[in-house]
């Protein structure tokens, strides 16, 4: 069955917002996206955290003490690999994923969250939890300009309309 994004209606592409010279931010819907939420089971954690560095072709992210949502592996098979040191539970279609860049970026993600985005605070490959718009929001810095968050399916048509609204002074593409 295809999977349809809970944004599949409501993110069109285009430009909108500000609309002199090239937009500030860039924002895109990352779908289908394998992913699954890893729990270490009690005792297990630093097996379960050198099992999960050397998988291949998979995105491991920090979601907590001992906790880690891992993207692009297919649910059987990480949940075979890591049976005894891990709880999996697949999350693919419980989340929206999203990607947002630019120059502007960290303009846009300052405007709802505490967390401090300065690059020598917040390096390639950090993930928080963190709160936007009443929402919870898993956030990555996947590069220089560039983020990734992570929301509830259920949230994500609220979110969404937040994030525009706040990308508006930037302009934005939506792609």
């Amino acid at each position: 069955m295809l999977r349809t994004s809970a944004l599949a209606t409501i993110a069109k592409s285009g430009r909108f917002g500000a609309d002199k010279g090239d937009p500030g931010v860039v924002l895109s819907i990352i779908h289908p996206v394998a992913m699954a939420m890893v729990i270490a089971r009690k005792g297990k954690a630093k097996a379960l955290k050198d099992n999960l560095s050397v998988l291949k072709k998979v995105e491991v992210f920090w979601a907590g003490p001992d906790q880690y949502y891992v993207q692009n592996a297919p649910y059987t098979e990480l949940k075979k690999k890591l049976e005894g040191l891990a709880s999996v539970s697949d999350q693919s279609h419980g989340r929206v994923v999203m990607r947002i860049s630019g120059p502007k970026c960290r303009a846009l993600l300052a405007k709802g969250t505490p967390v401090d985005l300065h690059a020598d605070e917040f390096a390639i490959g950090k993930s928080v939890l963190t709160q936007m718009a009443h929402v919870s929001v898993h956030l990555t810095r996947a590069g220089e300009d560039e983020f990734t968050l992570s929301v509830f399916r259920g949230f994500s048509e609220s979110f969404w309309e937040w994030l525009t609204s706040q990308a508006a002074e930037f302009g934005y593409q939506v792609s």
